[in-house]
């Protein structure tokens, strides 16, 4: 089978390799569709990946939709031909992808969902599971979330959807503009305005926040402040959370005073009032189904396998120009294939 891999940090081929097999408690999906993870694969690409993708070679990718083509022993919660979608740890960017049905980290597609749309919900064990479905929001909180990229873009849709009423900011107004399509109420361009301009413009539009979700990898401010203007937004007692960005920390720029914290007593915690679930992760798949967040908007771009490298530095160091990219599992045509 096609697989795109990443031999060594900064190394990337196409490969012709064995297709896997389905031991018992797994499962063989056959690709349909899979996502770039915008910061993710370029962590693992650049060597900078802290945690269970820092080994090499590495099929690259984990957001992705297959169909059932083999069950293993023991597996009787699937059956051959279910689209599902997920986070795999064994690469999704390969035409077949082996699956692990316990924990059971998975979704079955609606009919209603595209390949596309279900690869790229992979986003909610990020951006709904561990972040928005554990904060427990009310309808009418204050919410504001730092950075309108793929991630972000996903916890303002979610927010939206537990009537949150939503704020963004960031650098790029294509990202921005894309907030206001998955819910935000206002959005701020950070590229624009001061830190003490947009205190004062949130305040103006909103009032206090009562909870901070920070969905960025890097702090791309000139004054490397993203975290001050959360926090001094952020009512007495308010709620702090944001993503888990797996990089080695030597490589993340990000500056916060614990005594600003302190001050407010706000409460900062990954997972803020309770622990995620595989029932969140399927909760959102619903709602796309159901109308409730439209997130193949995300999608600007289209690729196949031998497209990667391309596509991975439009990801990285052009934000202004993409959102979400599709990688489909072939190649183009003449293109070479190592074996």
């Amino acid at each position: 089978m096609l697989a795109a891999i990443v031999e060594q940090p900064c190394k990337f081929v196409i490969k012709d390799i064995l297709k896997p097999s389905a031991g018992p408690g797994q499962v063989v999906i056959k690709t349909l569709a899979s996502s770039i993870c915008n910061a993710t694969d370029n962590h693992i690409f650049e060597g900078i990946f802290d945690g269970h993708h820092d080994h090499y070679p590495q099929i690259m990718g984990h957001e992705v939709c297959g169909e059932v083509v083999e069950l293993g022993e023991g597996v009787s919660c699937l059956e051959i031909g279910d689209r599902i979608a997920l986070y795999t740890p064994n690469g999704a960017f390969a035409e077949y992808v082996l699956v692990d049905v316990n924990p059971g980290y998975y979704a079955k597609v609606p009919d209603n969902v595209s390949n596309e749309v279900a690869s790229i919900c992979e986003m909610f064990d990020g951006a709904y599971t561990s972040t928005i479905a554990c904060a427990e929001l009310t309808p009418g909180e204050r919410v504001l979330i730092v950075g309108a990229g793929p991630l972000g873009l996903t916890a303002i849709a979610c927010a939206a959807a537990h009537g949150a009423r939503v704020c963004a900011v960031d650098f790029y107004q294509n990202r921005l503009d894309m907030a206001k399509e998955m819910g935000a109420a206002y959005t701020y361009n950070r590229s624009q305005i001061s830190s003490d301009e947009l205190i004062a413009q949130v305040r103006e539009d909103v009032g206090e926040i009562d909870m901070v979700c920070m969905c960025i990898a890097l702090d791309r401010s000139p004054e490397l402040d993203a975290f001050y203007a959360p926090i001094e937004l952020l009512r007495q007692d308010g709620r702090m959370t944001g993503l888990n960005v797996e990089v080695q920390l030597k490589h993340h720029n990000h500056r916060m005073n614990p005594f600003h914290l302190n001050r407010k007593n706000v409460k900062y915690r990954h997972n803020l009032e309770r622990s995620g679930s595989v029932e969140d992760f399927r909760r959102g798949y619903r709602m796309v189904s159901e109308g409730k967040l439209p997130l193949g908007k995300m999608i600007t771009h289209y690729i196949t396998y031998d497209q990667l490298p391309w596509a991975l530095d439009l990801c990285h160091n052009h934000l202004d120009q993409c959102i979400k990219v599709i990688v489909y599992p072939r190649v183009g045509e003449g293109v070479k294939i190592d074996k």
